[in-house]
């Protein structure tokens, strides 16, 4: 079975319609197999990220996205989206069946962006597994798409 198929039959209770909260979406434009889980619907016993995005390309495309409207608490986002990053990988491992290649995309999308809070997010790395990845900081209303084809 696919892994996007998979992720969709063992994960219903956490499949969303669209990755936003309180006037801030991530746009999902340009994809077309992809699902989306809501991070507290997966995991309720600790802190996670808003949304967690399974898209393919040439290689499997996870999202972990912490959606703002306003205060951004830098060291609370990096347990977010290692939280939401740990459990990407615990889903990717039940729906594959050998060692698949993937892309993290860690964002963290706001309104409007003060320049201290700014240079805070981008200064900080997120680890899982042993690998450093940098947080991806953009307004709200970007698309999912746009992000990663201007990354690669």
């Amino acid at each position: 079975m696919p892994v996007i198929n998979c992720i969709k039959s063992n994960f219903t209770n956490a499949i969303i319609a669209r990755c936003s909260e309180m006037g801030c979406r991530l746009r999902l434009n340009g994809l077309s197999n992809y699902v989306i889980l809501k991070g507290e619907r997966i995991c309720e016993d600790r802190r996670i990220c808003d949304c967690i995005i399974f898209t393919r390309d040439n290689c499997m495309i996870i999202g972990i996205v912490e959606l703002k409207s306003k205060t951004i608490h830098s060291n609370q986002i990096i347990e977010k989206l290692t939280n939401g990053s740990k459990i990407a990988l615990d889903i990717l491992e039940e729906c594959s069946d050998n060692g698949m290649n993937f892309e993290f995309y860690h964002l963290v999308l706001c309104k409007r962006w003060h320049s201290s809070e700014y240079r805070v997010i981008i200064s900080k790395k997120i680890i899982v597994g042993g690998k450093r990845y940098d947080i991806i900081p953009k307004r709200c209303g970007v698309s999912f798409s746009a992000v990663i084809s201007g990354l690669k």
